[in-house]
């Protein structure tokens, strides 16, 4: 049940309506099956579904297919492969015909305001936005959760030639561009009570976040230039930071405490 909801509200989400996609996705999983069968096993109410019916084969989400005596017309669902990529082919020509028209509408100003990210799946797919389009260079630094998830556009990245600088918060386990080993995570994880992303490409555009211990998620992307440029001297810092450590550990762990405690008391 717990499936059928996520795939009804996905669903829904593409411009199903609520019958619609709960008529298609039951004719998934029993099909062939005619109206009325159909509105048995769905819960769709029979005064509904013959309509719920006729709008599935406009949209071509489902076929007639012959009928078998004494039982009506009887349909079969469209497949779970074919649906997405006849609904990926529409997408894609739906956006490739708006982009030129938006372009137009528009007055030329590009907005530099700052957007709030308040949901994981937000972020990352702004993140992965960015990598996908960058042309020149990528300052990033993140957690091992988040370099599962974009490492394939980061590797797609680098064959584009993008320079990459990456900080990795832990032990890093491969290299991508010029990758740098964080030297204080866990003190860096305590203190932010969570994990965070910083992405700043071709010093044009950049997405921050913290996905916090308690579950909160806090983050947002801008083109804004002061915004910008304060993300990339972030990770620079923590460039610099980690190339010191690397060749100064011992002597520096000597003069300020295992984790480097004291280098990190601003105020003391």
């Amino acid at each position: 049940m717990v499936v059928i909801n996520k795939a009804k509200e996905l669903l829904q989400e593409l411009g199903l309506g609520e019958n619609e996609a709960l008529a298609y996705l039951t004719l998934l999983g029993c099909q062939p099956a005619t109206a009325y069968e159909l509105s048995k096993v769905s819960g769709i109410p029979s005064s509904k579904i013959y309509e719920t019916a006729n709008r599935l084969l406009d949209k071509g989400l489902i076929e007639p297919v012959s009928a078998d005596k004494g039982r009506g017309q009887r349909y079969i669902a469209l497949g779970a492969q074919d649906f997405i990529a006849a609904r990926q082919q529409a997408m894609a020509r739906t956006t490739e015909a708006l982009a030129p028209l938006l372009r137009d509408a528009g007055n030329g100003v590009e907005a530099d305001f700052i957007w709030q990210l308040d949901a994981a799946d937000d972020v990352i797919d702004k993140a992965r936005q960015l990598l996908q389009g960058a042309r020149s260079r990528i300052l990033l630094s993140l957690w091992p959760e988040e370099l599962a998830i974009l490492r394939q556009d980061l590797r797609d990245a680098e064959q584009r030639g993008v320079q990459i600088a990456l900080v990795h918060y832990g032990p890093p386990s491969e290299t991508i561009g010029a990758t740098y080993h964080h030297p204080v995570q866990d003190t860096v994880r305590r203190e932010r009570g969570g994990r965070s992303l910083s992405l700043a490409v071709d010093s044009h555009c950049v997405v921050i976040a913290t996905w916090f211990d308690d579950g909160r998620v806090d983050g947002a992307w801008s083109r804004n230039r002061a915004f910008v440029f304060v993300a990339e001297d972030y990770v620079r810092h923590d460039v610099y930071i980690t190339k010191v450590t690397t060749t100064m550990g011992d002597e520096l762990r000597r003069e300020f405490g295992p984790d480097y405690a004291r280098l990190r008391e601003i105020f003391a």
